[in-house]
């Protein structure tokens, strides 16, 4: 039996850092940040998220939990992900 499986894959893998006020990128671009996470939304008009970026708001509540940018790569305006 070949030691690389799902199982052992998953228990070996090693934890991201918490979240915390600084965003944590987790994937990026040549255009932007697309994948971000931590404990504060980015502030509108920040520049570096790429337009469509998703961030994961890591002490979000209901509806706040997960959020994706609707402004520019020099501007961004994060607004929240909500299911209707």
């Amino acid at each position: 039996m070949s030691e690389y499986t799902i199982a052992h894959e998953l228990h070996n893998m090693v934890p991201a850092p918490a979240g915390v006020a600084a965003p944590k990128v987790i994937y990026k671009t040549e255009n932007g940040i697309l994948i971000a996470y931590g404990i504060t939304v980015p502030t509108d008009a920040t520049a570096g998220y790429d337009i469509g970026c998703i961030f994961i708001h890591t002490d979000g509540g209901d509806a706040t939990a997960l959020y994706v940018n609707e402004g520019t790569a020099a501007e961004c305006d994060f607004n929240a992900i909500t299911v209707a």
